[in-house]
């Protein structure tokens, strides 16, 4: 004897229907656009009239991100120049010698400033286009 159908909650009904080209091809766009893994699915949502979610994927915050993080590292680095020699500053009692840190120091911090300004610029070209979203 074979197994039985169960007919809760399953769709009893079979409906088919024909597509003309432009039609069919905006389907398919807006399934893989969706997250719907079948066009069966796609369709029964839009004839319930549900809305239907779709991805979009920006390609300008994935390079920003990028440059964020170089920015990050470089930072980092500067961050690390600027400790080390503080930490030799502070053991030498030369007063020639801190003169020359200092100057070190003040490179280092230039080097910070431009990369703060780089940074500011790769802000504020992407603000517009994320606060209009």
């Amino acid at each position: 004897m074979g197994r039985k159908k169960k007919t809760s909650g399953a769709l009893p009904y079979r409906v088919e229907s024909r597509l003309g080209e432009r039609k069919y091809r905006e389907l398919v766009n807006t399934l893989q656009r969706s997250e719907h893994r079948t066009m069966s699915a796609l369709v029964r949502e839009l004839l319930s009239n549900r809305p239907i979610i779709c991805k979009t994927h920006d390609d300008s915050v994935e390079r920003v991100l990028e440059e964020f993080s170089i920015l990050q590292m470089e930072f980092h680095a500067i961050g690390v120049n600027i400790n080390q020699i503080t930490r030799y500053f502070n053991s030498i009692e030369d007063p020639l010698r801190k003169k020359k840190l200092v100057r070190k120091v003040e490179k280092q911090m230039e080097q910070f400033g431009k990369q703060m300004d780089s940074l500011e610029k790769l802000l504020s070209h992407n603000k517009q286009g994320w606060l209009s979203e």
